[in-house]
């Protein structure tokens, strides 16, 4: 697993990377899952083995972003084995990033359009502070279930079904798959 503290850039800001060195969606979480002994994210057995370890919660979170990132989002469920791949045509090239505590410079998210920057719920967004660029555009289904986004920065439910259901995935996809 490459991890960002070996990226000298933030290294106390994020506990975990995993995912494409050059990924097009970054998705920002709240707490790491737990990490299989001798765990490759590249390993064809990846996923299967991180849902082992850590149960319905983290099945749920791969769902949702096989979901968003597969180009057919009928191969979703074909997809998933494989998203962290270095290089899948299936997909959208993406990583997971763990977020720890205060993200002071948030604003630097937009700096690059090619690349989607979701952060997942309150607890993660908490963690961002936006001085320059104002989250002022909506999707939404209803007041809970609703995106906030500003270029390529969104900020989204967590990545639960109940929070971030298909008819929501629905509405961020198109969003996602522009420069597919």
């Amino acid at each position: 697993m490459k991890m960002l503290d070996d990226n000298p850039s933030n290294p106390a800001l994020i506990s975990h990377y995993f995912g494409a060195l050059k990924p097009k969606i970054i998705f920002y979480l709240p707490s790491a899952p737990i990490i299989p002994k001798n765990w490759l994210p590249t390993s064809e057995q990846a996923i299967a083995q991180l849902i082992h370890a850590n149960g319905n919660h983290w099945r749920k979170i791969m769902v949702i972003i096989s979901k968003l990132v597969c180009k057919e989002f009928s191969d979703w469920r074909k997809v998933q084995p494989n998203l962290f791949q270095q290089s899948c045509t299936e997909h959208i090239p993406l990583a997971i990033v763990i977020v720890n505590d205060s993200y002071e410079n948030a604003d630097n998210l937009a700096r690059d359009p090619d690349i989607a920057h979701i952060i997942c719920g309150k607890n993660t967004s908490s963690r961002f502070m936006f001085n320059k660029i104002v989250l002022a555009q909506h999707l939404s289904l209803n007041e809970k279930q609703a995106i906030q986004y500003h270029s390529s920065v969104f900020l989204t439910p967590y990545l639960d079904y109940r929070q971030f259901p298909n008819k929501l995935i629905e509405l961020l996809r198109p969003m996602l798959h522009q420069t597919d």
